[in-house]
């Protein structure tokens, strides 16, 4: 295991004092419709999801292990205060000089009115980069919010429901013979969710919405990587794009499928000066249990409004994000975005986008890996605001 050293530990000190300040001060003046439950939803799947590749050595010192933990704090008016932990371990499959980093993320949270959930996510790299494998487990119990399926949704004070969730994916990539893409992959998926609670979320009590009591799905599909990143967690330069498609058969409550299209760009103007680009696409075809529609919001794509404040199936956003560090170890960003979701991609209304703008702070965690501990405030049309933290940058 690395030992974090003294200075490490004060400048960590500080940043969990500022993240425990904000967080305070941001529920006492926060609008009780506009909080964004970034954390209960997200956190824990996205902060290990993306594919690592290629990091630059340092002789063979890179290639030691290393762990980190951290401990965390949030409140909403869903799941009031809540205390969680999570942590990542980097290790690599092998002594290629190439061979990209794995890594094994786990996180839980628990909270005073009893929310909790635990995952694990593991992303394994073997066989000089040829053989990916990841494999990422949930279960949990917490709330979220239904206003509705299109883009002029109502905001209203009943949008609450809960839910019991257990979720696993395999995804296994290999060097693909056609595509000309770095790798391609099967995905195999399981889901089933239980609505435990409707509150007083009138729109859930249509028996004709699909997904209104959960449901039982079952997943196959393939997906395509290109990479050219220099740095999986701070990239300086190159380019991602990740492309996504999975079909729900008839063994699952509910057919459907679904699509994701997602293109990231890096450019430094000088090291770790960085601006970075995201243009991202998900679509849904068929049945679409309401809770699986596409989302706009959440911690990755148009922060400052609540993942799920619109759905619809098809959504559209690009943003764009200025990166640096300015002191040490500590470093900011500043961000905005723009995007909408429609009933297809035809219908995509361009007058009725949302928009979205902030900024954070960050503090280099592994300095080896360039692992960033990071807090973003993010706003949003009407009022719609919401704090994240966690691990790695949104994109």
């Amino acid at each position: 295991m690395m030992l974090i050293n003294f200075k490490t530990k004060v400048f960590l000190k500080a940043f969990v004092i500022t993240i425990l300040s904000t967080i305070l001060w941001y529920s006492s003046h926060a609008q009780k419709q506009n909080i964004t439950d970034s954390l209960s939803h997200d956190i824990i799947e996205n902060i290990y999801k993306e594919e690592p590749n290629t990091l630059e050595t340092e002789g063979d010192s890179i290639k030691k292990p290393s762990f980190n933990g951290y401990p965390y704090a949030f409140y909403t008016p869903e799941s009031k205060l809540a205390f969680g932990a999570g942590g990542i371990f980097i290790f690599y499959g092998g002594k290629e000089k190439d061979l990209r980093p794995s890594k094994v993320g786990f996180g839980g949270y628990y909270s005073t009115n009893n929310q909790y959930k635990i995952s694990l996510n593991p992303s394994l790299y073997f066989f000089s980069n040829r053989l990916y494998i990841e494999a990422p487990i949930s279960y949990g119990y917490f709330v979220n919010k239904y206003w509705g399926i299109g883009d002029n949704t109502k905001d209203y004070a009943d949008a609450s429901y809960s839910i019991n969730t257990f979720s696993s994916t395999l995804i296994v990539q290999i060097p693909p013979k056609m595509f000309l893409a770095d790798r391609t992959g099967i995905i195999f998926e399981y889901d089933n969710t239980e609505i435990v609670d409707r509150f007083d979320n009138e729109l859930l009590l249509n028996d004709t919405l699909p997904g209104h009591d959960g449901a039982t799905l079952y997943g196959l599909g393939t997906d395509l990587v290109w990479d050219t990143r220099d740095n999986i967690f701070f990239p300086n330069e190159g380019g991602y794009q990740y492309f996504k498609v999975v079909f729900y058969p008839g063994i699952s409550d509910y057919t459907f499928a679904k699509m994701e299209l997602d293109m990231r760009a890096y450019r430094a103007i000088s090291p770790d000066h960085v601006f970075a680009f995201n243009f991202y696409v998900e679509s849904a075809l068929g049945e679409t249990p309401f809770y699986r529609l596409p989302a706009l919001g959440g911690q990755k794509h148009m922060r400052g409004y609540f993942n799920g404040r619109y759905r619809d199936n098809f959504y559209g956003m690009i943003q764009a994000e200025y990166r640096q560090y300015f002191w040490k170890r500590l470093g900011f960003v500043v961000f905005g975005g723009a995007g909408n979701v429609a009933s297809n991609m035809i219908e995509y209304n361009f007058d009725n986008l949302k928009y979205s703008f902030g900024g954070g702070l960050r503090f280099l965690f592994n300095k080896k890996q360039k692992v960033n501990l990071r807090m973003d405030m993010g706003f949003g049309n009407d009022g719609n605001r919401g704090i994240y933290f966690g691990l790695q940058e949104a994109f």
